[in-house]
């Protein structure tokens, strides 16, 4: 699949829930901030529990971070594909 600059924050606040993974909303900092967070580690102030942050705007690369930290969490390409309605 060719990478593009149009996943918005919103496609992937959509597409998180779908892949079985926590969104949670930063309550520091920018309030437009969410964290896509593992879904068997509850504890917020565990590290370890953190799979990607999805800024207001993004770019090209920070699409293709968040896909790969999504990726190296265990869910499969085509599912993160599907889940963001690109296939």
């Amino acid at each position: 699949m060719e990478w593009s600059d149009n996943i918005r924050q919103s496609d992937w606040i959509r597409a998180i829930p779908k892949l079985g993974l926590d969104l949670v909303k930063n309550n520091k900092g920018t309030s437009h901030t969410y964290i896509v967070r593992d879904p068997k580690n509850k504890d917020m102030d565990d590290v370890r529990g953190l799979i990607a942050v999805l800024q207001v705007n993004l770019y090209k690369q920070a699409n293709r971070s968040i896909f790969n930290n999504i990726l190296d969490f265990g869910v499969e390409e085509e599912k993160i594909w599907k889940a963001l309605g690109m296939l």
